[in-house]
């Protein structure tokens, strides 16, 4: 049997038994994996590292979603950039208040993936309130700005910052996020792993907390991704995220469909340990430093 190594650390891998080779190709953006894996099910890989499996995913995707959607009044429309295994969309589509959800991908050869190999993912693909676009991130917040649209949640469900995704971590991206979003949006990027990559986690706050009145972090157990242990943060120029202010009575509408998220788990990812806390308060480096430049094995 085979064996895919993906890289948490250096000397420190999450390693996969490959019973069956489904797709291993480049694409202009990246290079893309399918296979499937004793113990995870399916599995894609983007850029020699796990995007999800079918194990674990839904850990992930409840996570980036249903934080911000429920901590907003009345989430309307939705922008997700990246996505495109359809996770992230199939969950903002569990609430009945979104009227629309565009996802926009660079590359559409995930997205081709997830629907031959992740049906339970792509699901949401074929709702009639799904946008789905083929597109550059950055380029399209961007242009939506500058011709005046509006999102009530903005979600970046993008790959750790090296190739295509590097811009999508900067601070003129968030920026133009905010102009989107207006005085009560809310933006929620992935910020990675709290194990392995703790100044990432911290710039990615730096970052926002230069644009946004609040900066809410808050962090949650993802088994394939380095550490299983990543990190997400709230901005908003409107009411903060926090546990107070997650609508309890909306979740219970569709919480029998989730796998991962319930309204005491929602209020609880808040809570992040000590040494989280005092990093991003500005305290010095730990006794476990970064180790997030560790490039993919081939």
């Amino acid at each position: 049997m085979l064996r895919y190594d993906d890289p948490w650390a250096r000397g420190t891998f999450l390693s996969y038994t490959v019973t069956k080779v489904y797709e291993m190709f480049e694409t202009e953006f990246q290079r893309i994996e399918v296979f499937e894996a004793e113990e995870f099910g399916t599995v894609l890989a983007l850029g020699g590292v796990t995007n999800v499996t079918d194990r674990d995913e839904s850990a992930y995707h409840e996570l980036l979603a249903h934080l911000p959607l429920l901590c907003h009044p009345n989430p309307r429309r939705v922008l997700i950039i990246g996505g495109g295994d359809g996770g992230t969309l199939r969950e903002v589509l569990r609430h009945p208040e979104v009227q629309e959800a565009v996802l926009v991908d660079i590359d559409g050869e995930v997205i081709r993936c997830a629907k031959q190999y992740f049906p339970k993912l792509a699901v949401a693909f074929e709702d009639p309130r799904a946008d789905v676009r083929v597109a550059d991130g950055v380029a399209f917040v961007a242009n939506a700005a500058a011709a005046g649209e509006k999102f009530d949640v903005i979600l970046v469900d993008s790959t750790d910052p090296v190739d295509a995704a590097v811009d999508l971590f900067t601070e003129s991206f968030y920026r133009g996020c905010a102009t989107l979003l207006g005085d009560s949006g809310i933006l929620v990027p992935q910020s990675d792993s709290l194990t392995f990559c703790i100044d990432r986690v911290v710039g990615i706050h730096r970052n926002l907390s230069a644009i946004f009145g609040s900066v809410t972090p808050y962090a949650g157990h993802c088994l394939t991704y380095p550490g299983a242990y990543w990190a997400f943060m709230g901005a908003t120029n409107g009411r903060a995220l926090s546990p107070e202010h997650v609508d309890g009575k909306r979740l219970a509408a569709f919480a029998e469909e989730l796998r991962f998220i319930n309204e005491p788990h929602a209020r609880a990812v808040f809570a992040l340990p000590q040494y989280v806390v005092r990093a991003l308060a500005g305290a010095p480096p730990s006794d476990l430093p970064s180790v997030c430049d560790v490039p993919p094995v081939d």
